[in-house]
């Protein structure tokens, strides 16, 4: 048959949960007040030190231990062997009856500093000559014992312990009893007490020794223990220097030390990859001026997931060439050129950056920027309009320079447009290029290729939208017939920023001048 047994569950105490929850909110506001970082130097010290602590005391507890021990076998050596040695002193005065000597015997061994009573005791247990202290004199010496237990246990544990009080101090001592025999009779009992306070004395000397040692040890054991923690923390703490240094951008970060083992390679592989990082640093720097920054930074942070291929999207492009290139060109060296490019381009570009637009490509005298692409954007027809108006008063600006200089103005036409359009990476899998393609883009270069100097054409649909017709001040130009386009074109000329957006206009402009 089966028992069910019932467990009868005790209840905690109100008194109980109170210390727990006291308990656990000491341990929370202890946690509140350490610091959130605790160096390694101090972790390493710490662990260091404990198990120096440890084994120190430890060690003082055995010495200490056997030191005790080591006394308590020597005082009982001696005590029986003293007891033993006035049982067979005794033996003939005994059996002769002669007190004066049994007297002169147990009062010569109390002279020495550890003896403090003898005695002859007689096989009943009566004392028969006694010299000194004798435990019999003291209920608390023979408490929980006869005489007759004591006789009867083996020789060697004849002896027991016991304290001996007065008024002002208390101290140990021990009594050993040794039989006197005769021709194989007992004829009586020696009895010799010793004081234990030498012993007691010797064993605190001891241990004051020992616990002074200890102490000594640990404190020069802290001290190598911190100084061991700072050179193995030392490295840690370089590295920690050295990321927040690549953190903050400095890649020049190298660690001098050469060390023989896993951290000297640590360290080693450390300066690889802040070499590395030097270099990824310049390929980004010379990736940038070769692409724009937007597209530079979407492929180097999809670098295994470049490929052919792009996405419909709806921004706006930007054509700008120079009117009359080829006779400028005839009459002027190449350097002086490439010269006046790169300035005119310069400008071009800053004015792009400061309307969230990219330089899509260079084509010779030409320049194309794309608003809205590759980063979204929402009002990219009229950064485009904003970014082609400032070209145009830049350039205007800058030809002023060049005849106060007497040098040939350089004029340039641009044509602007927005609408749907294929973006991505054209080209082929060895050679691509991040660039849009479609009808609107098309548009956008015919018209640049029919404006003249100094002129910004957009299509009547580009000035039609309700965010370009509210900011930007334009009129109507002509139609005009473009080839592969079947209806006429209606064109817009655009003039100025609108009266509201002046300020911010005129901020870009000086923007780009100053810097320039």
């Amino acid at each position: 048959m089966l028992h069910t047994i019932k467990v009868k569950r005790f209840k905690k105490s109100p008194r109980d949960h109170d210390v727990s929850g006291t308990f656990r909110k000491y341990i929370h506001k202890l946690q509140q007040r350490l610091p959130d970082h605790i160096p390694v130097v101090y972790k390493l010290s710490f662990l260091i030190t404990g198990l120096v602590l440890f084994c120190m005391s430890s060690l003082s507890g055995v010495l200490v231990y056997n030191q005790a021990l080591l006394l308590r076998n020597q005082i009982n050596d001696i005590g029986k062997t003293v007891t033993s040695h006035l049982a067979r002193s005794a033996r003939e005065p005994l059996m002769a009856d002669d007190r004066l000597t049994l007297e002169v015997l147990t009062t010569s061994l109390i002279a020495g500093q550890n003896v403090i009573g003898t005695g002859i005791i007689s096989p009943e247990g009566e004392i028969m000559i006694e010299a000194g202290i004798s435990p019999f004199e003291y209920p608390q010496a023979t408490s929980g014992f006869s005489f007759a237990e004591i006789t009867r246990k083996d020789p060697d544990e004849q002896y027991w312990r016991w304290q001996l009080s007065n008024q002002t101090q208390s101290s140990g001592v021990i009594s050993f009893i040794s039989p006197i025999h005769f021709k194989g009779v007992v004829a009586g009992y020696a009895l010799v007490t010793f004081s234990q306070t030498a012993m007691e004395l010797t064993r605190r000397n001891a241990l004051h020794s020992i616990i002074v040692a200890a102490i000594g040890i640990i404190l020069i054991g802290i001290l190598i223990a911190f100084i061991i923690s700072r050179r193995i923390s030392r490295p840690v703490t370089h590295f920690m220097d050295a990321i927040r240094s690549i953190n903050e951008g400095y890649y020049d970060f190298r660690f001098k030390d050469r060390r023989k083992d896993e951290i000297g390679q640590l360290m080693e592989a450390f300066n690889h990859m802040a070499e590395g990082m030097i270099q990824k640093t310049h390929v980004e720097k010379a990736l940038n001026r070769y692409l724009s920054p937007q597209v530079a930074s979407q492929v180097i942070s999809n670098i295994e997931s470049v490929k052919l291929g792009g996405q419909h999207i709806n921004a706006s492009v930007l054509f700008a060439d120079i009117v009359g290139f080829t006779k400028i060109s005839e009459t002027m060296e190449p350097e002086e050129l490439a010269t006046i490019l790169n300035r005119y381009f310069s400008l071009i570009a800053h004015a792009c950056r400061l309307n969230s637009g990219t330089v899509d490509k260079y084509m010779g005298d030409c320049v194309m920027l794309l608003f809205g692409a590759p980063q979204h954007d929402e009002d990219h027809s009229f950064h485009a309009a904003q970014c082609a108006l400032l070209i145009q008063r830049l350039v205007h600006h800058e030809n002023k320079l060049r005849g106060e200089q007497g040098l040939i103005p350089i004029h340039f036409r641009i044509g602007l447009n927005a609408g749907n359009m294929l973006a991505g990476n054209m080209g082929s899998t060895d050679r691509m290029e991040y660039t849009v393609v479609g009808d609107s883009v098309n548009l956008a270069s015919r018209l640049c290729s029919v404006a003249e100097a100094d002129q910004i054409i957009v299509s009547k649909e580009f000035y039609g939208r309700t965010d370009i017709q509210q900011r930007i001040i334009a009129h109507e130009h002509k139609s005009i017939s473009l080839r592969g386009v079947e209806d006429s074109v209606t064109t817009y000329l655009l003039h100025s920023v609108s009266a509201n957006f002046t300020k911010k206009f005129n901020a870009q402009f000086l923007t780009v001048t100053d810097n320039s």
